[in-house]
């Protein structure tokens, strides 16, 4: 991978994309296949933002193209895809600032460096993340030796016993994919009813060694060098079972921290930029949104919707960088390109 470190940009670039997700990658492959200059600013050490850092076993099933596809392999994909078009890539840095200068020219600042484009697409998700704690006694001591908040790989609960805390997408989505491994899973949600995909949960019941244990909730967890038990708490029967496993983990989520963000002169409705759909411009002139970050009526929040709002975003940005042109995007099958397959 081509990376850049952190310096100042004497020439501005046509595009810089502040994120190296999923949508920031497709958009520096769409740009730079319609003839633009990108660089990518990334705060993490490497592309493919939360499906790399935090859910890169994460078996994702609504993108294009693919019946079920591994996180860490879509993301590889988006990545060849990207560095095609050869964009330089800055990772490690937190963008603090977007300033424009007399000539119109925005300057992108980070802790590092300082990067100048005559456009900016920002694709950063939810900004940083933190996991939400377990609020059970014990589960901070564990931290690290049984407790986890980020799971880089299913194969480490191979024979073991595992508890996983959480309703939602993410815990119904790790119970299935560490099924696979564990000899038992235990699924614990404090309602009766979850929030996950619906195929997904059924999916998962039809698991002979998943236990699913709702309406209850984790208490505390139990063990002296390493975790051996947890105590959990039946909400509608007022008592409590302590359970035998070997690892806890949280599929409650994550916390949005928009940090510097917030101060970039956008409208924000809750922690998204408010967008015009048609082109996902924001209230800047010449800087875009899209992907997680963006927002506007109607929205749908999804991979596959990030990527058609970059499609959006590159055919505007292609009307301001050459009024001549086509306000449309011309068919990649009519263009005249040097990439073969293979």
């Amino acid at each position: 991978m081509h990376t850049e470190t952190a310096g100042k940009a004497m020439e501005p670039v046509d595009l810089i994309i502040i994120g190296g997700g999923p949508v920031g990658l497709f958009g520096a492959a769409l740009a730079g296949l319609h003839g633009m200059k990108v660089q990518i600013v990334e705060s993490l050490p490497e592309l493919g933002g939360q499906l790399a850092a935090v859910y890169p076993e994460k078996i994702v099933y609504d993108v294009g193209g693919f019946k079920a596809v591994r996180a860490k392999d879509l993301v590889a994909a988006l990545v060849d895809q990207a560095l095609a078009q050869r964009p330089e890539v800055f990772l490690g840095e937190q963008v603090e600032r977007i300033e424009e200068d007399a000539k119109g020219l925005l300057h992108v600042v980070t802790r590092r460096g300082e990067h100048v484009a005559r456009l900016v697409l920002v694709t950063a998700g939810i900004g940083a993340f933190a996991p939400r704690r377990l609020p059970a006694e014990g589960a901070d001591l564990f931290e690290g030796r049984g407790v986890h908040y980020f799971v880089p790989s299913f194969a480490q609960f191979a024979g073991r016993r595992v508890a996983i805390v959480g309703g939602g997408d993410t815990a119904v989505d790790w119970a299935l994919a560490i099924s696979e491994f564990a000899e038992q899973v235990l699924l614990i949600h404090r309602r009766s009813g979850f929030r996950a995909h619906e195929a997904s949960l059924m999916q998962l019941l039809e698991l002979p060694h998943v236990r699913l244990l709702a309406p209850a909730e984790l208490r505390a967890v139990l063990g002296e060098a390493e975790v051996e038990a947890i105590r959990v708490e039946w909400t509608e029967a007022q008592r409590s079972e302590e359970i035998a496993v070997d690892d806890v983990v949280s599929g409650l989520g994550f916390v949005p921290n928009l940090g510097p963000m917030k101060g970039w002169g956008f409208t924000w409705e809750g922690p998204r930029i408010v967008v015009r759909s048609h082109s996902m411009e924001t209230d800047r002139p010449r800087v875009f949104a899209a992907g997680d970050v963006a927002t506007y009526p109607g929205k749908v929040v999804l991979i596959a919707t990030g990527f058609g709002e970059v499609v959006l975003a590159v055919s505007r940005m292609r009307q301001i960088l050459h009024p001549e042109a086509s306000p449309h995007l011309p068919h990649s099958s009519n263009m005249e390109l040097s990439a073969t397959l293979s």
